[in-house]
């Protein structure tokens, strides 16, 4: 499990040449930037919205049903509540365990399990870029998740097929939401060919060995295995890029069926009007038709456009859409502001990055 890794010897690392190979492929390679190196432009175009609709904090009103627009410490179970309720059948059915009792919580999540199968989702109720989303198969592993993890936590129903993330935006008034990105989420794997360790598989692969750190800290009790020929090893399973997963711009899928549905779904979550929404389908087939979504999580002004992190985007292309996402939230929170819908202060908003910071020292 991610966790264990911890206490036990750090796995081997690339040699001396791999890591620097390593180091130039992502240098050049914008989506693996640090955070604080991309964000720099639009930090300050963030500051010149403010100042253009005289709100500097018009855009935590852009979602009346997140906490502080979905910016951040937003609970999950929140945004999906009233997806279960009012239109079930466009959600992964969830349920909320909040802290307690490590024994009570194991049980309260088998429980769910009984009715709604295994492998179990378990994540944190306040979480961020797919940070403590483990996928738990055995009862053993619910355990030691409840007792490793104190806070609230959201077990959800496992759904296989198709990830994606559809980005949408609906201001007051507005019947149908307009999609600003769709991104499909894939997994990185590997072929096994009887020869060659995990760990030399993941270093021969030529993406799979930009995340290696990530993976070899993954897979750290594995990485000696060697796999049979055609083994096929699906090293991710997590539909986060900062995870490892692969995001491709699939903005082809958006059909007039799909957006039917997504008005639908809106409507089923009153106050959600701006973010992406992260759903599994059983087939692109069944994306386009806009049938059988079966949303995971509802994102709000701090999620991003993650078609930008197709390979090969130009980083102007990556700023555009970024710049055009951020004027538009800041458009959709100014007018729930002129309907009365109040903003969270800026002071308020750095305190809740500071507690996200220490939950981040928590969880995997």
């Amino acid at each position: 499990m991610p966790w264990q890794a911890e206490v036990q010897d750090a796995p081997p690392q690339p040699s001396w040449l791999q890591s620097l190979q390593i180091r130039v492929e992502r240098a050049v390679r914008w989506e693996f930037w640090p955070s604080w190196l991309y964000y720099g432009p639009i930090v300050l175009w963030i500051l010149w919205l403010g100042l253009k609709h005289r709100s500097p904090m018009a855009f935590t009103a852009a979602n009346p049903a997140l906490e502080a627009g979905g910016m951040v410490g937003e609970k999950k179970h929140l945004a999906l509540a009233p997806l279960q309720n009012n239109a079930p059948d466009l959600v992964a059915k969830f349920t909320l365990i909040e802290s307690a009792d490590a024994t009570e919580r194991t049980a309260a999540a088998m429980a769910f399990a009984q009715i709604q199968g295994m492998p179990l989702v378990l994540k944190p109720n306040v979480g961020q870029r797919g940070r403590g989303v483990f996928v738990a198969r055995t009862q053993a592993e619910v355990r030691d998740y409840m007792t490793r993890f104190k806070g609230d936590v959201i077990a959800q129903r496992h759904i296989g097929g198709e990830e994606f993330g559809v980005f949408v935006a609906r201001a007051p008034g507005e019947l149908q939401p307009r999609i600003l990105s769709i991104v499909h989420k894939t997994f990185p794997t590997v072929t096994g060919n009887g020869t060659l360790s995990l760990r030399e598989l993941i270093l021969a692969d030529a993406r799979a060995r930009l995340i290696s750190s990530l993976l070899f800290e993954r897979w750290a009790h594995e990485l000696d295995r060697v796999p049979a020929i055609g083994d096929v090893v699906k090293l991710v399973e997590i539909g986060a890029h900062c995870r490892g997963s692969l995001f491709l711009d699939a903005a082809e899928h958006a059909t007039p069926a799909l957006v039917a549905t997504l008005t639908r779904l809106l409507d089923a979550v009153p106050g959600y009007a701006f973010g992406r929404m992260d759903l599994r389908v059983p087939s692109v087939a069944h994306f386009r038709r806009g049938e059988g979504l079966q949303v995971l999580e509802l994102n709000g002004v701090s999620a991003e456009s993650a078609h930008i992190y197709h390979p090969g985007t130009p980083l102007l292309t990556g700023y555009k859409a970024m710049f055009h996402q951020w004027s538009t939230a800041f458009a959709i929170g100014a007018a729930y502001e002129k309907q009365g819908v109040a903003t969270t202060s800026a002071w308020s908003l750095l305190q809740q990055f500071l507690a996200d910071l220490r939950r981040s020292e928590t969880w995997f």
